[in-house]
């Protein structure tokens, strides 16, 4: 037993300090074999947060995607327009406008896939910034069981406004939700690992 409770110290110190989407998976493991309430409400956030690191690795893919075909759906503009523009004796404007027409569109249609992956990152730092609202708070009410709502919100909101600002670039929202998870995280934790001590 004590080896099993040294192991999920371990790992959770691993998560805490470098988490990614494989030690979360394991960790789950551990908290499912050592049970009890605490497990249970460190199961939750461990769920959310693995899911989390899985979402953003998945965006970061879909987002240098849709990057790399705005570029090159230019390119490929540049590249059959170029020959038809050096090409145009005896060829009427009006034929290389309505020949690079469906070129622009493409390139249009790329761009928008790029932005439209910003839509997608914004719904999903509401989503997570829901699930951590609720766990803050929840973790707020034992830990500082003294304040009242209105100053619990204010210390909440303060934490997780700039995850919900469009002002804030994509990467430092990222670090913030992460750094927030691992906070959580810990939160959870701590009990269960102390009382194991």
């Amino acid at each position: 037993m004590r080896e099993q409770h040294d192991a999920l110290r371990q790992l959770a110190v691993r998560v805490l300090t470098q988490p990614t989407a494989a030690d979360l998976w394991d960790l789950q493991k551990g908290l499912l074999a050592h049970g009890g309430e605490d497990a249970v409400q460190a199961r939750r956030v461990v769920r959310a947060f693995h899911a989390c690191l899985r979402t953003m690795e998945s965006k970061a893919a879909s987002r240098t995607a849709s990057r790399w075909g705005a570029i090159l759906g230019t390119a490929a503009v540049g590249t059959t327009s170029l020959p038809e523009l050096s090409d145009r004796q005896g060829r009427e404007l009006r034929e290389l406008v309505e020949g690079a027409l469906p070129a622009f569109l493409e390139v249009g249609a790329s761009i928008q896939t790029a932005r439209a992956w910003e839509i997608d990152a914004q719904l999903i730092y509401d989503e997570f910034a829901w699930f951590l609202y609720e766990e803050l708070w929840d973790v707020s009410m034992t830990a500082h069981p003294e304040l009242t709502d209105d100053d619990r919100r204010e210390r909440i909101d303060a934490v997780l406004d700039p995850i919900l600002s469009s002002d804030l670039p994509d990467d430092d929202r990222a670090a913030l939700v992460v750094d927030m998870f691992r906070s959580v995280l810990a939160a959870r934790l701590v009990p269960l690992l102390d009382r194991g001590a």
